[in-house]
């Protein structure tokens, strides 16, 4: 085993995984949200999406890397698009009446299903498996199996962490808002997701159509 390879591999996965978990997404909306409606856990069970709706997507990308259908990635756009402004709406709705969560009243469970539907509904995961990811692991197979493994566990370690770390460090400042604050923080959310969802939607009807 070539202990430089495997160190370099597992660089290179934690740097892309941490990009992609602080840059601005409907996963990373979705922690913010999700803590704030019942605490570190819930948003932390959000974070943890990736862990369990990637594996198929890799799977897929894996089998068929160089004949990606048409339609694909459109109508997965257009998937997304309603459900994340299906969460837009009951979020707002929802943010009328909220009152900051003083205990750990909504199950992880949820958060959990939310995530992992957000991860597999959005084109993200699969651009980048598709385009980027795969590509990265065989190149790295090739010079050895620990590569590859590696590249993986920095991509989930750093993608997940950063995520977890924010329902962390949100549910410590829960104390300090007010029931409007909260409020107000929820809308936000909402009107984040809106956009988001509206995005793919514009991006994926045209293509869908045509296809």
């Amino acid at each position: 085993m070539d202990l430089a390879a495997v160190l370099t591999s597992l660089a290179l996965g934690a740097g892309i995984g941490f990009f992609a978990g602080i840059s601005p997404g409907p996963v990373l909306t979705l922690v913010v949200s999700e803590t704030l409606r019942g605490g570190w856990r819930r948003g932390a069970a959000v974070a943890t999406g990736p862990l369990l709706a990637d594996g198929p997507i890799i799977a897929v990308a894996l089998l068929v890397i160089t004949r990606v259908p048409p339609g694909f990635v459109p109508t997965i756009s257009v998937i997304g698009g309603l459900f994340l402004l299906y969460l837009a709406v009951t979020t707002g709705l929802n943010s009328r009446q909220a009152r900051i969560p003083r205990e750990q009243s909504a199950r992880a469970s949820g958060g959990l299903l939310t995530g992992l539907l957000a991860r597999a509904l959005g084109p993200n995961p699969y651009l980048f498996w598709f385009l980027v990811g795969v590509p990265v692991i065989l190149q790295e197979e090739r010079a050895s199996g620990w590569s590859a493994l590696a590249f993986l566990l920095g991509y989930y370690s750093t993608i997940v962490g950063s995520n977890v770390g924010l329902a962390l460090a949100l549910h410590r400042w829960l104390r300090l808002l007010s029931d409007r604050a909260y409020r107000a923080l929820l809308l936000l959310c909402s009107a984040i997701m809106a956009v988001y969802g509206l995005l793919l939607l514009g991006r994926g009807l045209p293509d869908a159509r045509r296809g």
